[in-house]
């Protein structure tokens, strides 16, 4: 992995700004800070003014675990494309398989309220129901191994058995049959009609995209960790605010960049946010 904000690393992004390409992000530890309490999370507001900036000039999206009503509460209509449940909720999905993926979550669901109920109120471990896939949380949790015991003894019980996503401090389960960030991306890029993308994420729910090897799409990694597929790594959760900017002023400079990918036109290059 090399570090992003070198030359190189931006000659790269710079090269992205040559064709009709699709920015896409992670929600959680990309482009909000990780928090305790996983409802805080926020944008921070020059994250935000980029973002915004970037998704007015071109396909722009957001590949999520939270289900697209969470991601909405938090970004409104600035980011068009909202991908949520790891890339399982959106209009990428056919109806009849998203309806499938739902009722085995939901199955799921109807089994772990039966059956561990109150281990899991007596150990703090939090069921998150996003109606597409289920997130066991336990970053509040004291006494984390038993409650990671406890996840495992509960997973194991779901059929058919999900596929399994670790993140930070939350266990993921979702239905087989659903899709996954990487083939989000793809789709997207299809349906976009995008020639190459940009990815960036910070865990391991995000190596279904990094996993891709895919020449078209340049990988970036929050954080730098071995064996992780992506191309490319930031130090810090906060320099994605550095890359937006450098993408939407790096546009703006090459102003044809721009052109087509919005009805309303090109807007005007964009004033940096006020601290």
């Amino acid at each position: 992995m090399d570090y992003l904000l070198t030359e190189k690393g931006k000659s790269d992004l710079g090269a992205l700004l040559k064709e009709r390409s699709l920015y896409a992000f992670d929600f959680d530890g990309t482009l909000a800070k990780i928090v305790r309490d996983h409802h805080a999370a926020r944008l921070a507001r020059p994250i935000r003014f980029w973002l915004e900036e970037l998704a007015k000039r071109a396909p722009t999206a957001i590949i999520s675990g939270r289900s697209v009503e969470d991601l909405l509460s938090r970004v409104g209509t600035a980011v068009p494309h909202l991908i949520g449940n790891h890339g399982s909720e959106g209009p990428h999905t056919r109806r009849e398989d998203m309806q499938q993926v739902r009722e085995t979550s939901a199955a799921w669901l109807q089994l772990v309220n039966g059956r561990f109920q109150d281990e899991l109120t007596r150990s703090g471990v939090v069921v998150e129901n996003k109606s597409y896939s289920l997130s066991f949380h336990y970053r509040t949790v004291d006494q984390r191994d038993e409650a990671r015991a406890l996840i495992s003894r509960i997973v194991a019980e779901l059929s058919p058995p999900p596929r399994i996503v670790l993140g930070k401090s939350v266990v993921n389960v979702m239905p087989p049959t659903a899709s996954h960030k990487g083939t989000a991306l793809l789709e997207y890029m299809r349906r976009l009609d995008c020639g190459t993308a940009l990815y960036v994420g910070d865990d391991e729910t995000d190596e279904d995209v990094f996993a891709l090897r895919d020449a078209r799409v340049l990988t970036v990694r929050i954080g730098k960790k071995n064996g992780s597929s992506a191309r490319y790594f930031l130090k810090r959760q906060a320099e994605i605010a550095e890359v937006l900017r450098l993408l939407v002023e790096g546009g703006d400079q090459n102003i044809h960049t721009w052109s087509g990918c919005h009805e309303q036109g090109v807007p005007r290059p964009a004033q940096r946010p006020k601290e």
